[in-house]
This record gives C-alpha cells, sequence and structure tokens, in this order.
C-alpha cells in the first residue's frame, strides 16, 4: 500500500520526500474546493515534484455548472503539460479528460457511489483509462476488502483527514461581513447547532462555495495495516489543515503500528478522531427502535389505531376490521409504551359527529376520551 497526500508548499515538498512519497496531489485554486495554488505557484511546485522524482496528481474535484465547466476546459490547458495523472469528481469532467487528453485518470467516487455496480461502471465509461478510484469513507470494513477484491483498478481510501458533512455553492459566511470574498480570499468560521448541544463545525467559504466539515476528523491509521494486508492499493492523508506538525508519527504508525504511539498522537493532535463507519456501518440502527414491537402485532380481535386523542372530548379510531365498530363493543386499547386500557363504549359518532349505533371498515369512529391514551395506539376487541 503506497501513500498519497497534499502539498501547498515547496516547504511540505521536501518533507515529503524525505518521507519516502513518490507522488503528491497538487491543488490550483481554480480547479480543487479547497486549493490555494495559483498558476504561476501550481507550476513552481510541479517542476520541484519532478525534481524531487514525485509524480504529480492535478486534483480537478469541483462540481460545475455549464458556464464554469466551459470555462475550466479553457484554463487548463495551461496546467497539462506538468502533471502525470489527473483527478476528476464530476462526470462532466471525466469525460472531457477522456475525449481530449491521453493522461491517466483517478476517479474520485466519494459521494454517492456506494455500490459496486456503480464503480464497475466508472471503470468501464473510462475505457482502460482509469487508473485508480477513491473510495466513500462511510463504506464498512467488509465492503471497502469486497471492492477491493473485485475492483480491476487500485482502489484509494481516506487515512487521515477532514469530514465533509455539507456543501453549498452559494457564499454563507462573506454575507455576515458585509464583504464580497476576492477569488484568491477564503474564510474560516466555526459553527454551532440550534437544535442541539453540538458546536465546533470547521466551516469554509471560497470562491466555490461553503463547507461544513465534522467536529472530528477521520482516522484509520490504526488500521492502516489491516487495510494494506486486504489490498488497498493508496492511503490518503490530508493534512491542509492541520500541518505537518505531526508527519513523522503519522509515517511511523503507518509503517509500523504501535499502541502507545497512537494514543500519544491522539492526545497531541488538535482534533478529535473517529473512524466513522469503518468498523460497523450504524445507519440503520435506529430502525428497530423505529418499528415499535409492540405495535406490531395485529392478529386476531384487532380492530384498528387511534388517531387522535382530544382530551375531555373524543378518541379518534380508523377502524380496519371488516366487522366494523358497535356501539355495544368493549375494547383494549394498547399503547405504545405497552400500558393496556380496558373500555366499554359509551359514545360513538361519526366525522360529522351524529350519534351512531354502527361504524363500517374503512370510516373514522370518534369514540369518549380514555385519559391517558395517545395517537398510535392500538385498539382491540374484546370477547
Amino acid at each position: 500500500m503506497k501513500l498519497t497526500t497534499y502539498a501547498s508548499s515547496l516547504h511540505d515538498l521536501s518533507l515529503l520526500k524525505d518521507k519516502k512519497i513518490d507522488e503528491v496531489i497538487l491543488a490550483a485554486r481554480s480547479f480543487s474546493r479547497f486549493g490555494k495554488l495559483s498558476h504561476s505557484e501550481f507550476i513552481q511546485m510541479a517542476k520541484r515534484s519532478k525534481e524531487l522524482g514525485l509524480r504529480v496528481l492535478f486534483e480537478w474535484d469541483i462540481l460545475m455548472t455549464e458556464d464554469v465547466f466551459e470555462t475550466k476546459v479553457k484554463e487548463i490547458s495551461d496546467y497539462l503539460p506538468s502533471v502525470d495523472a489527473i483527478r476528476v469528481q464530476d462526470p462532466g469532467a471525466l469525460w472531457w479528460v477522456l475525449e481530449n487528453t491521453k493522461c491517466p485518470i483517478q476517479f474520485i467516487a466519494e459521494n454517492g457511489n456506494h455500490n459496486l455496480k456503480a464503480l464497475e461502471g466508472w471503470i468501464d465509461i473510462a475505457q482502460g483509462r482509469l487508473e485508480r478510484l477513491v473510495l466513500s469513507i462511510e463504506l464498512p470494513k467488509a465492503t471497502i476488502q469486497e471492492y477491493v477484491e473485485k475492483l480491476s483498478v487500485p482502489c484509494e481510501l481516506l487515512g487521515l483527514g477532514r469530514i465533509l458533512l455539507f456543501y453549498t455553492p452559494r457564499s454563507l459566511l462573506s454575507p455576515l461581513n458585509g464583504e464580497k470574498l476576492a477569488l484568491n480570499e477564503e474564510l474560516a468560521a466555526l459553527g454551532e447547532s440550534e437544535e442541539s448541544p453540538h458546536k465546533g463545525f470547521p466551516l469554509v467559504e471560497n470562491q466555490h462555495g461553503t463547507f461544513m466539515f465534522h467536529i472530528k476528523e477521520f482516522c484509520l491509521l490504526d488500521y492502516a495495516k489491516e487495510l494494506s494486508e486486504m489490498g488497498l492499493g493508496y492511503f490518503r492523508i490530508d493534512q491542509r489543515w492541520a500541518g505537518w506538525e505531526h508527519l513523522d508519527l503519522i509515517t511511523n504508525l503507518i509503517m509500523d503500528y504501535n499502541e502507545f504511539q497512537f494514543e500519544s498522537f491522539k492526545q497531541q493532535y488538535p482534533q478529535e478522531l473517529m473512524r466513522g463507519f469503518y468498523l460497523v456501518n450504524k445507519t440503520d440502527v435506529l430502525f428497530p427502535k423505529l418499528k415499535n414491537a409492540r405495535l406490531q402485532h395485529r392478529e386476531g380481535n384487532y380492530l384498528g389505531e387511534v388517531l387522535e386523542a382530544e382530551k375531555s372530548s373524543h378518541l379518534a379510531i380508523m377502524v380496519k376490521n371488516p366487522n366494523g365498530l358497535n356501539v355495544s363493543d368493549k375494547l383494549k386499547i394498547l399503547h405504545p409504551k405497552g400500558e393496556i386500557f380496558e373500555t366499554k363504549i359509551f359514545s360513538l359518532r361519526n366525522l360529522s359527529l351524529k350519534e351512531v349505533e354502527f361504524i363500517p371498515s374503512g370510516d373514522v369512529a370518534l369514540i369518549q376520551f380514555v385519559g391517558g391514551v395517545w395517537v398510535k395506539s392500538q385498539v382491540f376487541y374484546i370477547d
């Protein structure tokens, strides 16, 4: 497994070369979501990278409208002679690179490409030009292993870096300052939720829009050896915000994991760390809780469901049993929390508030209010 990472300065390049990293991702300001290099800086960085024996990867990961896309395809020709491969996320950019260049392609499939067929489809579309797929950090370990084994191109996964939660092309921070951002400017802030106690979400606004990140960073340094053994091709380290202060610890942990060193790293690192869904994908963990087991039993004497409980007035029951509801019936009402209430009907009305003797199946019955009964309670006949 090889390491790949970003460089934002000539000093970064020297540090990375010393750590035996043989490729570098360079991000031009106008083509990369978080790129800071001007055109001249990019060319200078690419030249120095080649002198150090580093392979240069050009990151074109912005999502584009048609107008923006037409502008970018005119600008990119100035960069192409300096790069060894192009990383793209927008399908339009992928197709343009296929049709207009001979560059190897790395497709960033981190968003919305979570199934094997989709990933195989991108490989087919690339017609043999795809040299790498960048997988989503939302995939659990078993799925990553399956994809690495079955896909015909090497795969890359983020090993350490920020987790993007939200993106909009709109400018959300600069209006608060009352000034519009220049093309080479960036605003950063911390956000918090009005609906929860969570706070400290990093926010970034630049010429491409506004981005919000998780309060914790994604980290699989302690599973790097495992990922290497399962056949992962590339392990990406993104320190564009944290800096390279911990480079030695990071590379040592990847090459020769030590639990004591890892605990030391976590204490020194400026952000809290998390491994996301790597060990288990818990996005569906709430489903059983949403399906209350007490409310699932609807056999035998099942009558229907409480739609409304109006204190001192009525219970509205959707009658679902073909036998309907008679004014003389006795009822058992099962509360979502498991409490049971019993009542004998002494008031039965239809939705016109007319007193009746019978409500057929499919209609709503209004009976007297029963204290403690909630909406969603299930109603049964008592024989």
